[in-house]
């Protein structure tokens, strides 16, 4: 199919905020998925996608003057599934299954092998009607030191998907665990969007119990509340992302693809700050209890990362900051990863924190009113 008849394809459904893709073709829906992630790439580079101010920024370290350590000395490896990572950070999911997929994944799967990071791929529901597509996700041979998650929508369970094909996702690229993301809003503003998410929970249940490796579930820019996190926990959840507003918001990244741009009549956009910002999504999980919780939605640098971590979190995600440098090498995303590390170590030691042990023992204040620079 023509680029163009994807197009076309695209702006039919999208006439009149049309959510039923009725009448559609298998092969144009493949087409269209394959589309819309470059549609996605393109946004993210170009637009502005975070509506909301990051929640981080309400928080300030517990400043130490004399810190009586010595910054050498900083520790900030953790361990993560039977893996020891360098520094508390999951690579987010970013993109596959499109042409600057294996670019994009062999990049950061090879950064973040030498940097001792985690790091998750892009949805892969696209190799289950492609199988071709796998390449462009397979890229654990270059990250075995590391764990690599591979990543579905768990709306997919009421589309055809059961423990068989979340096996063969998993198994297709040797992935160590299973994101699977829920993205209810994100869905409900596509004009393709897949938005039946019935009896979502029990059928979770129901393939966990088939799937060998760590599962986690991760939110897209919306946040995990307390009601959810405490059933995902019940169901046998040991692991979130709480992925919450903040940071990169699908909503209105969906909102750009749409025919109008004005926020009055763009459902993307009247949605884009809908949630939980990403503190008190973190607050919410840490309440629920039980839960392993990876913070995302909105840290864009170490100093982030440390605050996450004194609210409760026990690793931190991000993807956005990553997407250019993925693009052009592995070394430009080893050059982010080491510029997280570093401001990470330092805010450590100026709260005088050895470790992240000792980090979380602390607690965060309070940013003064009106103190923040615009």
């Amino acid at each position: 199919m023509t680029g163009n008849i994807v197009n076309n394809q695209v702006r039919r459904l999208s006439s009149g905020f049309q959510l039923s893709q009725e009448g559609v073709s298998e092969e144009e829906k493949d087409d269209i998925i394959a589309s819309r992630k470059l549609a996605h790439i393109n946004i993210c580079l170009d637009k502005n996608i975070e509506p909301a101010n990051s929640s981080f920024n309400k928080y300030r370290l517990p400043y130490k003057a004399l810190p009586e350590i010595d910054l050498a000395e900083v520790d900030i490896s953790t361990d993560f599934w039977g893996f020891k990572l360098q520094a508390p950070l999951v690579v987010s999911s970013m993109t596959g299954g499109e042409k600057h997929g294996r670019t994009i994944n062999e990049n950061v799967a090879k950064a973040c092998n030498a940097e001792g990071v985690a790091f998750g791929l892009g949805s892969m529901r696209i190799i289950h009607p492609k199988p071709e597509a796998i390449h462009t996700f397979d890229v654990k041979e270059f990250a075995p030191d590391v764990p690599m998650f591979a990543n579905v929508g768990l709306v997919q369970l009421n589309y055809g998907f059961g423990a068989k094909e979340l096996l063969h996702i998993v198994n297709s690229v040797k992935a160590d665990g299973l994101f699977v993301h829920i993205n209810c809003i994100q869905e409900a503003v596509q004009p393709e969007g897949d938005t039946n998410f019935k009896d979502l929970i029990p059928k979770l249940a129901q393939v966990i119990k088939e799937i060998p490796v760590p599962v986690i579930v991760k939110e897209v820019g919306h946040g995990i509340d307390f009601d959810t996190a405490k059933a995902l926990r019940d169901l046998g959840i040991k692991m979130v992302d709480v992925a919450g507003v903040g940071g990169s918001s699908w909503a209105w990244i969906e909102g750009y693809r749409q025919r109008s741009y004005e926020e009055q009549t763009n459902l993307g956009f009247i949605m884009r700050d809908i949630g939980l910002p990403s503190d008190e999504s973190i607050k919410e999980c840490k309440q629920a209890g039980g839960l392993k919780i990876i913070a995302g939605g909105g840290l864009r640098n170490g100093v982030d990362m440390a605050k996450a971590l004194m609210l409760g979190a026990d690793y931190v995600t991000c993807a956005k900051p990553f997407l250019a440098a993925a693009m052009d090498s592995e070394e430009a995303v080893r050059a982010v990863i080491r510029r997280y590390k570093q401001e990470m170590r330092v805010a450590l030691f100026t709260t005088g924190s050895k470790n992240i042990a000792e980090l979380k023992t602390k607690t965060l204040r309070p940013m003064p009113p009106n103190f923040l620079r615009e």
